[in-house]
């Protein structure tokens, strides 16, 4: 029986399965690597493959070659690991993307009987992916910048839900501190006793070039965040009248330098 081989096709499709392999290896290992890195990688493990093919004879040591020669070069080339765990569990990993990427062609093939289901498959899993990775960066980035707050007033112990705004960075001129906006409704109490002494600052945001801003200063506040607990003695706190927070997530906005204090 003889076969048709397409060199070209040939090396389009390995080549494809060895960078996607490689880049996928280093996104579950959360390793960084170049983009040029990853492709001259997967270059030279195809390049090398098909050259191993036509000129040797004996496939058992065309084999050989692929699995216990080239391809851990390939993975060596990509990544530079010097240790040896390390390494081995990438060149794991790069198989196992192989076997998934080879079992998608053959099934791909036999419902298409051609290799565009191939292709379909492999750049809707990359786009899945990129999208699941930049979804999973947002979530922990959400999760990193709303902590947990336990505020003190002098009558309550209040607990809340702080979001650490990096671009808040209101101070108040007089105390020379930073300023925390909090939800008047928060509060209410003390203000509607009279318990807390008001006072304006100035203010500018977007609409708003001039403005004075209605602030309190309480006992203190606990900052909850992981592991990491600040405390902060008389805290300025800005009331925001008007919802400046998203769905009730939170209801403080806290200053973006007090992790620093």
């Amino acid at each position: 029986m003889k076969y048709e081989l397409y060199a070209d096709i040939w090396f389009a499709t390995n080549f494809t399965m060895d960078t996607v392999a490689l880049w996928v290896c280093g996104k579950l290992m959360k390793q960084k690597r170049r983009g040029i890195r990853l492709f001259v990688a997967g270059f030279f493990g195809t390049a090398a493959a098909m050259t191993c093919f036509f000129l040797m004879k004996s496939y058992t040591c065309y084999l050989f070659m692929v699995h216990f020669v080239i391809n851990p070069l390939m993975v060596f080339l990509c990544f530079g690991s010097k240790k040896v765990k390390e390494f081995l569990t990438q060149y794991l990993f790069t198989y196992l993307v192989v076997i998934l990427l080879g079992g998608i062609m053959e099934f791909s093939r036999g419902l298409w009987n051609s290799s565009l289901g191939y292709w379909v498959a492999v750049i809707g899993a990359v786009a899945f992916i990129f999208l699941a990775e930049k979804v999973a960066e947002l979530w922990k980035k959400q999760k990193d910048t709303v902590v947990e707050l336990l505020i003190l007033t002098g009558e309550r112990q209040l607990k809340a839900r702080g979001f650490l705004d990096t671009g808040n960075l209101l101070k108040d001129p007089v105390l020379n501190c930073p300023v925390h906006i909090i939800k008047g409704e928060l509060l209410e109490q003390e203000l509607t006793d009279g318990n807390l002494l008001i006072r304006l600052i100035p203010y500018h945001s977007l609409g708003t070039e001039h403005g004075l801003l209605e602030t309190v200063t309480l006992e203190g506040m606990y900052i909850l965040k992981g592991e990491v607990s600040v405390y902060l003695e008389k805290p300025v706190f800005g009331i925001a009248r008007e919802k400046l927070f998203q769905e009730d997530k939170y209801d403080v906005i806290l200053n973006g330098t007090c992790m620093e204090h």
